[in-house]
């Protein structure tokens, strides 16, 4: 029986869990790889130029720098950066080794997540909420991206699993625990700061009495956020990007780098919906309604907890509703209650007394539909290369041929993007700017020690040439 219940997480994690090893040494071509060489290239600036020089910021751009010319990204805390440091230090600069980071994560948030269904229903529910969490194409693709999603819901389910083994064992250490993970998950993840106050309201609906002691881990948690804010104000000295980011997403505009018009509910609400059909499966979705309206024993708290993961998954959705209608990870912890709900659902079918083993049969055979299902929609978003980002390869070695490491580069490039798989592999303190204007002005503010204009027709990059130093003449009508 121990061998068995043994089996009920460790056949998940291994084999679902191989999804996100796949292509894992591919350069930052994919979708949202952008993420990627970004929390790469402050990585190795950390090792570069070590803690007390970056001091515990992200430097994100390149080049051999010197301190006064260090350019930090202050709109996330840098917990996810910090670690991809630790792990190129263990094992060399490379693609896999940063995407080992939020796969950790990822598949600690898995085997949290197969705990917490086994208290409600015992093995077999952990088995199957543990598989179809991982097979869950938002799962298996971005659960290895090197972003904020994956920590956060680590640290978040590591809270849920503390509770209820507090609950269980009713001893201090699991609350003492619940803080320490409130606390170090704010350096990971802003959204961490919610689940505490949601799990503070959730003690209050299912316990009633001793509500109080959540105050701890939520204290904690505004700790956390205070210690993570005041980072960021020492190293940048205040907080006007941070704000100004969070402006920014909470705005209403279609473009994530100016403005490109304005979207409007129903606009969003179909975005949102394309979405969830890309990275998430039907079947799975069918399994959670079955579970919420279905015949058969619920508890209340089980309830209560997958509305909780519900609403912890929705929030960043509903809060940050231009970040969500320009990115499709912020919907990445709906995963959680979809795969507990989905999970619970299976587990309560397989239990039900009439049809004996058919209905195990039944239960496996939707599980093995949901990884079909899955395996299909992960197929066409592993194998998208993203244009722009494979459009910089080619300017990255011909810049690193043209310039040296300490030198630093202004690019004039007609391109809309945020160039960090150019900074990345390049190595190159370079900033681009979309004409010569723009570049006359910069660089009247800026010491730059050359100018590089990037020429582009149809069929992408034609010629890349080093500039004279200023003036340069103005750009050129346009003749139809």
């Amino acid at each position: 029986m121990r061998v068995l219940r043994h089996l009920s997480w460790a056949v998940p994690l291994l084999l679902c869990g191989s999804w996100l090893f796949l292509d894992i040494r591919e350069p930052w071509v994919g979708s949202y790889d952008a993420n990627g060489a970004l929390f790469s290239t402050a990585a190795r600036n950390t090792l570069r130029y070590g803690l007390a020089a970056t001091r515990g910021g992200q430097v994100v751009n390149a080049g051999r720098l010197t301190p006064e010319r260090f350019r930090f990204y202050a709109h996330h805390p840098p917990g996810i950066s910090l670690t991809i440091a630790a792990s190129f230090a263990a094992f060399g600069v490379h693609e896999w080794s940063a995407r080992l980071v939020p796969i950790a994560f990822t598949l600690g948030a898995a085997a949290l997540l197969y705990f917490v269904a086994t208290e409600f229903a015992g093995a077999w529910a952990g088995c199957f909420t543990t598989m179809v969490f991982l097979v869950q194409p938002m799962v298996a693709f971005y659960g290895r991206m090197p972003d904020h999603e994956a920590p956060a819901a680590f640290f978040a389910m590591a809270l849920v699993a503390c509770y209820l083994r507090w609950q269980r064992a009713e001893r201090k250490r699991w609350l003492t625990a619940m803080c320490a993970a409130a606390l170090v998950g704010l350096w990971y993840g802003w959204m961490v700061f919610v689940m505490p106050w949601l799990l503070l309201g959730y003690h209050a609906l299912a316990k009633g009495r001793g509500w109080k002691w959540m105050l701890l881990p939520a204290a904690a948690a505004c700790v956390g956020f205070t210690s993570v804010v005041g980072h960021i104000a020492l190293i940048e000295g205040g907080l006007g990007e941070l704000w100004g980011a969070l402006g920014h997403r909470l705005g209403a505009q279609a473009g994530d780098r100016g403005a490109q018009g304005a979207f409007g509910l129903g606009a969003f609400v179909v975005r949102q919906a394309t979405y969830w059909w890309t990275c998430f499966s039907a079947v799975a979705l069918a399994a959670c309604v079955a579970w919420a309206l279905g015949p058969g024993r619920r508890t209340r708290r089980e309830t209560l907890l997958v509305a909780v993961l519900a609403v912890w998954g929705l929030f960043p959705v509903v809060a940050f509703k231009q970040g969500a209608f320009v990115h499709i990870y912020y919907q990445f912890h709906l995963a959680l209650p979809l795969a507990l709900a989905a999970g619970l659902a299976l587990e309560r079918l397989r239990q039900r007394p009439a049809a004996g083993r058919r209905l195990t049969a039944v239960a496996l055979l939707a599980i093995i539909i949901v990884v079909l299902e899955g395996s299909a929609k992960l197929a066409p978003i592993r194998a998208a290369k993203i244009p722009d980002y494979t459009r910089q390869f080619r300017v990255t070695w011909w810049l690193r041929g043209q310039t040296a490491p300490d030198e630093r580069v202004l690019m004039v490039w007609r391109r809309r993007s945020s160039f960090r798989q150019l900074t990345y592999y390049a190595d190159r303190d370079v900033t681009v700017v979309p004409d010569a204007t723009s570049a006359a002005r910069l660089w009247e503010q800026r010491r730059f020690d050359k100018a590089i204009e990037v020429v582009e027709d149809d069929a992408g990059v034609a010629a890349m040439r080093l500039m004279p130093r200023p003036p340069w003449p103005p750009p050129q009508p346009h003749r139809q």
